[in-house]
């Protein structure tokens, strides 16, 4: 596996979605066993029921939920509100103790196939400890969300094994793009080879190669908070993805070196960088950008690197498995599913 000291532009003349499109991963990495076997929910189907939990912040107008519902009975689902959609305590929806009970009585509800969430915020990292994760893994059911829920995600994978999803939530954009990603992955049960097409981001590969590991990550401000933990992976033989929103450059360069420090870029086989929206210096003139930042990060790497992925707060957006073998390519841009996150 080589390293560049230069990044490299990598021209997208790939589709969205190239299904079960096989890419060729030869790679030398020793893949570890994860702590817990791989455990799989059921496939949603239309007719399915839907638990939508507020598990971090609140929302600002009830018309939210409404809407959130509109498109998800448009998409042929049911769905059941959890019982702190509307409330408000401070910052969060409920109290840490109203949360986690919410969450895990939508877990136990045999008429819930699924549960996705309102919106994010702050607030799943306090709930961690509430949690049954032995009643989580009797009771698989898709789970699926971003940015704060990305506590809830990495820690429900790591104490159970279960595969989450790291894709929409109520305040997200549900188009075309997003959609189709849903139901290939949750529907489906697709092995997906996720490339940007030509009218996303450009791919810029800071280190060049192929590796193969379980995938974990999702926001990096999340992440950092939980470092440290009993709540994320042994990072030997994973492949991390990070993405993060309204970030100036200054603040990705000190939790990057966080996780450094940590060793978790010596642990990692790979990084695949999603979506830093909104993450622009306010002083340009003294400041990196954020390119630049990530070229001192990883321009030297010995594992790949590259960003650009349509992951996180972005409009058209991945939806990708937690806890699954992928195959990362910089050279392709690409992300493939070498599992199914659903049976």
């Amino acid at each position: 596996m080589s390293s560049i000291s230069r990044r490299k532009f990598i021209p997208l003349i790939g589709t969205a979605l190239l299904g079960a499109a096989s890419l060729s991963c030869d790679t030398n990495n020793t893949l570890i066993v994860p702590s817990r076997p791989r455990l799989l929910s059921n496939r949603l189907k239309k007719g399915d029921t839907i638990g939508i939990a507020a598990s971090a912040g609140p929302i600002k107008d009830r018309k939210e939920v409404e809407e959130f519902q509109t498109i998800l009975h448009q998409l042929g689902y049911k769905t059941k509100l959890g019982k702190n959609v509307f409330g408000q305590h401070g910052y969060f929806s409920a109290s840490d103790e109203e949360r986690a009970s919410e969450f895990m009585e939508l877990i136990s509800d045999n008429e819930v196939q699924g549960i996705f969430f309102i919106r994010g915020g702050w607030g799943c990292a306090r709930i961690l400890d509430l949690l049954d994760y032995d009643v989580i893994a009797q009771n698989a059911k898709v789970i699926m969300g971003f940015s704060d829920i990305t506590a809830l995600l990495n820690a429900i994978t790591h104490k159970t094994g279960l595969v989450t999803f790291h894709g929409p939530g109520g305040n997200s954009t549900w188009n075309e793009y997003s959609v189709n990603y849903i139901k290939q992955l949750l529907h489906e049960g697709e092995k997906v080879v996720f490339q940007n097409t030509k009218a996303d981001r450009t791919i810029i590969s800071y280190s060049s190669g192929k590796s193969e590991g379980i995938f974990y990550g999702g926001n990096l401000s999340v992440l950092c908070g939980m470092v440290g933990s009993n709540y994320l992976p042994d990072w030997n033989g994973k492949v991390l993805f990070l993405e993060d929103v309204g970030e100036e450059p200054y603040r990705i360069d000190r939790m990057l070196t966080q996780l450094k420090l940590a060793g978790v870029f010596d642990q990692i086989s790979g990084l695949v960088l999603g979506n830093f929206r909104k993450c622009t210096p306010e002083e340009p003139e003294r400041s990196f950008t954020l390119e630049e930042v990530f070229e001192q990060h990883f321009s030297k790497a010995n594992i790949p690197v590259f960003y650009g992925a349509q992951i996180g707060h972005v409009r058209n957006k991945f939806t990708v498995p937690v806890g699954v073998k992928v195959c990362m390519d910089t050279d392709r841009g690409t992300i493939e599913l070498l599992e199914s996150g659903v049976k």
